[in-house]
């Protein structure tokens, strides 16, 4: 059969049917039509190539039936190029750099032939696709922008920065391109020259994720390996409140904290009901003593967890300090009725006691926070009680 059969196929055959599932992104109506159109027509790599793409976006062993069905797709034609950009791509994805090489090179040096099928672009900042190109493209930029991601997974940081200048020579207005190659100088020690690379990256695309959080990283310090790793994880998946919630996490106790409050943020904006994003975003707010903020960020953490003494401590405190004495009182009265073996919330009760001249009450609950082991009661204790 010839490799153009399936573009030629009519409107209302599986083929075309599929291709219309797999634009509107219902990829278990595309599956079925694929799978047909294989049935019937099973020497056309298109058909394969096609249901290798639906295989991708199925979890499980979807990507290992995607695997396959590039390679049958290939086995059947193997100069067919965009099977190779594939096959490519999600060999990279796999971190299977070195096939994954191979898989670009034999893109760049193939003749595209006359088929004209879309190959979607994925940013790196960006869910979904983010652009196209054909096979007929004769700007190389995207496949040497791809072998220079490969040779970045094999930590062959040279090779990609020759790669990634390459692509830049030939496109030089694509944020990820000047992202990819900051990342290669840092890694080389060459950090004046990675932030002018990703200095431009953020001027092409000012929202890239990581070309920002590297430009912080080389201008801040910090764990930059570990804050790396999980700003990537962003970044493959932005909508994964996870991803947030745990670089949030790292923020928070590396004392950035606004950078906490903008990460948990966007967590909570995916995932209202997670009772750790609210505690968290909390917490940064009462680092900055923003106590009215970290106030309404537990109270709502208490709607989704009203049995937690933590939670209670925390508003107890952003209420002490907005000098709301008796509102405080309450949580550290809940807090020591659910934990009283806690002798944080005796402290915390004798004080706010204090403030409301409750005097004998407060030198009793400072004492029952000092026999408990808590020092911090003494110097307070000998203060007020004498």
């Amino acid at each position: 059969m010839n490799q153009l059969l399936a573009q030629e196929a009519r409107p209302d055959s599986e083929y075309a049917l599929g291709i219309e599932a797999f634009n509107q992104e219902d990829y278990e109506t595309a599956y079925l039509h694929f799978e047909k159109w294989i049935q019937n027509n099973p020497q056309d790599p298109l058909g394969y190539w096609y249901l290798g793409q639906v295989y991708e976006n199925f979890e499980g062993d979807g990507v290992q039936f995607a695997l396959e069905n590039y390679s049958i797709a290939l086995e059947l034609n193997p100069e067919l190029a965009e099977v190779y950009m594939s096959r490519g791509r999600l060999n990279l994805r796999l971190e299977r750099y070195e096939f994954a090489e191979e898989d670009f090179l034999s893109y760049l040096r193939l003749p595209k032939g006359e088929t004209t099928q879309v190959i979607y672009k994925k940013s790196a900042t960006d869910r979904g696709f983010s652009g196209v190109f054909t096979a007929q493209t004769d700007n190389p930029s995207e496949t040497l922008y791809h072998l220079g991601l490969s040779r970045m997974g094999m930590e062959d940081y040279p090779k990609a920065l020759s790669y990634l200048d390459s692509a830049i020579s030939y496109q030089d207005d694509v944020a990820d391109f000047h992202a990819e190659k900051g990342k290669a100088l840092m890694e080389l020690g060459q950090e004046s020259e990675a932030l002018v690379s990703l200095k431009k990256a953020v001027e092409i695309n000012p929202n890239h994720y990581l070309a920002r959080q590297r430009i912080i990283l080389l201008e801040e310090g910090g764990d930059k390996e570990k804050l790396e790793v999980l700003t990537q994880s962003i970044s493959d998946d932005p909508e994964n409140p996870q991803a947030w919630k745990l670089r949030g996490f790292h923020r928070l106790t590396h004392d950035d904290f606004e950078g906490a409050i903008a990460d948990f943020t966007e967590a909570i904006s995916i995932m209202q009901d997670d009772v750790e994003n609210w505690n968290y975003r909390g917490s940064a707010f009462a680092k900055l003593k923003e106590w009215e903020k970290a106030e309404e960020d537990f109270s709502y953490a208490l709607t989704l967890a009203d049995q937690d003494p933590e939670l209670l401590l925390r508003r107890g405190q952003a209420r002490y300090y907005q000098n709301k004495a008796e509102e405080a009182l309450a949580d550290f009265v809940q807090l020591i009725a659910l934990d009283p073996q806690n002798p944080t919330g005796y402290f915390h009760r004798g004080i706010t006691f204090h403030r409301l001249d409750r005097q004998e009450e407060a030198c009793q609950d400072l004492n029952q926070a000092l026999s408990m082991g808590m020092e911090q009661a003494k110097p307070i204790l000998d203060k007020i009680c004498k």
